[in-house]
């Protein structure tokens, strides 16, 4: 079963999006400073990330790759 990754950066807010399948109501929690996974409020699936201070934290700028492993983690090098 494939699944969507939808990327989205919000720059007045320095906010970066990822959502992961289809849309559905999220329970986010904090992972790490700023970084907030998102699960389905149902079934608990992973269906994204929400990283607060994006270019703050390096951003666009200093960021070469954004790795996702699924079903859980994120990380920006």
């Amino acid at each position: 079963m494939t699944k969507n990754i939808e990327l989205n950066y919000d720059d007045e807010t320095d906010i970066l999006e990822i959502f992961i399948g289809e849309p559905a109501p999220c329970d986010f929690e904090e992972i790490d400073g700023d970084v907030f996974e998102g699960r389905d409020e149902k079934t608990n699936e992973l269906k994204g990330y929400k990283v607060f201070n994006f270019l703050k934290r390096g951003g666009f700028k200093g960021v070469k790759k954004i790795k996702i492993n699924l079903p859980v983690g994120v990380s920006f090098s």
